[in-house]
């Protein structure tokens, strides 16, 4: 985590500063992220010539973690309108009463800005940098069409800098962009978020090569003085200036969610992984030693010696040696000495012994991983809801810390995003009113949910009902759906209604004439 002032970050020196203290921890999040991949390059990947087996362990654990916690997409919801806690919010706390209007304005808002933004995918991308990367950030901005857009940062490329108040408040987002030049080197950018807006910074391959360990070495003292690695980004005008750094707004257009204790879902346990992978690679030695085992004659002498000389007096193996051994290979049938033997010299495995330690292994990973193991029986038998509740307890409790965060950076994005209405439309939307829902993605029974939600119905609004079903429904389109529906079969009832009284005053009038 890095800490600076708000008056620090202001400062050019401190671009140079914060980018190689950042470079220590995104090389730390690439490493995480290789071990995630196993295959690090393209080469890697279309290569069959790899003598260690590699076990993507690392792979298990995240996406059984992410798939559990950001499988389904948040709910947001609008506090229903209540006149008498309004009266009190605004006696006691000063704010802006709310009406139906409002939630119904904050509701459509809410929708818009998801729909466009494919909020579920976006989920599910914060979720995985932030179990696998240890962090996760989104940029927000309106686009050409005056869109507002909110779009994960890669956390390979992004720091989150704090500063030193209590509780801890985002100052800052640092974003190292690295590019080509067209003579090979590259350059990198520094793209810079701040209340006062965006910002760049560009350094050259002269002057960072003259920096050793994070340090100006004395030749780029004496050549450049006290001048920074990083020089902002001078503009000529300044439309060319908004082009590229946007419009300003009131406040540092970010969400920041950093994994407290800076780990990912695996770091922990990636001894234990490559204990299990080295247990793996053994046996496969071991099967591949035997399989090429060597053949041991007892009382068979050879016909012709093993070493001989070459012309030059060197010794080498002979070659008709070499041929007398193939043909014993080959042969159907080898006559040895009656005190003699035939038998190949292999390496005995204790087969129970190796299945039983990497059991353990595997057991002992997924145990200090808090991610169930779903090769384990239990899963088979777990036919209900409580039993699955069980196997995920562990996993559970694990995300109870990116529960928060991602509640605090998630309710950050609708603060940014309603306050920016509020500006622009003259409104008065309290982003408090939004209330968060994050699902859980966990197996189910689908029967037993089915019937304990329509036990609900009675205590529940039908919007919450519909909800919660496993069946993943949007309860308001349901709803306008049945109210159409209902206004469908009312008017069909009315006009059946009508002709069978207009069949009734008709059969009446056929038989008074009669």
């Amino acid at each position: 985590m890095l800490r600076y002032s708000k008056e620090l970050l202001e400062r050019e020196d401190s671009i140079t500063a914060i980018f190689f203290k950042a470079q220590k921890e995104l090389e730390a999040r690439r490493k995480l992220y290789n071990e995630f991949r196993q295959k690090v390059t393209d080469e890697e990947l279309a290569s069959y010539s790899d003598e260690k087996i590699k076990v993507p362990f690392a792979r298990y654990l995240s996406v059984m973690a992410v798939g559990f916690f950001a499988g389904k997409p948040p709910v947001y919801k609008i506090h229903a309108f209540d006149k008498d806690i309004d009266k009190l919010n605004k006696e006691l706390f000063g704010k802006t009463p709310n009406d139906e209007q409002k939630v119904k304005e904050m509701e459509f808002i809410i929708k818009h800005v998801t729909d466009y933004n494919d909020d579920g995918k976006e989920f599910f991308s914060l979720a995985f940098d932030y179990f696998v990367k240890r962090a996760c950030y989104e940029i927000i901005y309106k686009n050409k069409e005056e869109e507002i857009v909110y779009s994960k940062s890669d956390a390979l490329e992004t720091v989150a800098i704090w500063d030193y108040s209590i509780p801890k408040q985002l100052i800052g987002l640092y974003r190292i962009i690295r590019t080509t030049l067209a003579d090979g080197q590259y350059q990198n950018m520094v793209e810079l978020y701040t209340e006062n807006g965006k910002r760049y910074y560009m350094d050259t391959p002269e002057k960072r090569k003259l920096f050793k360990n994070g340090e100006a070495t004395e030749e780029y003292k004496r050549k450049y003085k006290n001048e920074p690695l990083f020089k902002k980004r001078i503009y000529k005008t300044k439309k060319e200036q908004e082009k590229y750094e946007g419009k300003k707004w009131d406040d540092i257009q970010v969400v920041a969610m950093e994994n407290e204790h800076n780990l990912n879902i695996f770091e922990n346990v990636l001894s234990l992984i490559k204990t299990y992978t080295t247990a793996i690679q053994n046996s496969r030695n071991t099967f591949q030693y035997n399989d090429e085992a060597k053949l041991k004659l007892i009382g068979y002498k050879p016909e012709n010696p093993k070493i001989i000389k070459d012309r030059l007096g060197n010794s080498i193996i002979n070659p008709a040696r070499l041929k007398e051994d193939e043909y014993n290979l080959q042969s159907k049938v080898v006559y040895i000495e009656s005190d003699g033997d035939i038998d190949w010299i292999i390496k005995q495995i204790n087969d129970s012994a190796v299945q039983n330690h990497k059991k353990t292994l595997m057991d002992l990973i997924c145990l200090c991983a808090f991610v169930p193991n779903m090769t384990d029986l239990g899963f088979t038998q777990a036919d209900n809801n409580s039993a699955l509740e069980k196997k995920f307890f562990a996993l559970q409790q694990l995300i109870v810390s990116a529960e928060a965060d991602f509640n605090q950076g998630l309710l950050r994005r609708w603060e940014l995003i309603f306050n920016k209405f509020n500006k622009d439309k003259k409104k008065e939307y309290d982003f408090r009113n939004v209330e968060i829902t994050l699902q859980r993605n966990m197996p189910s029974d689908s029967t037993s949910v089915v019937n304990m939600v329509m036990q609900l119905k009675e205590l529940l609004g039908e919007e919450t009902c519909i909800s919660m079903l496993p069946f993943d429904l949007d309860a308001k389109n349901e709803l306008a759906k049945k109210k159409q529906e209902s206004e469908n079969n009312l008017i069909q009832n009315q006009e059946i209604i009508k002709q069978f009284k207009n069949k009734n005053m008709k059969a009446s009038e056929e038989s008074g004439n009669i």
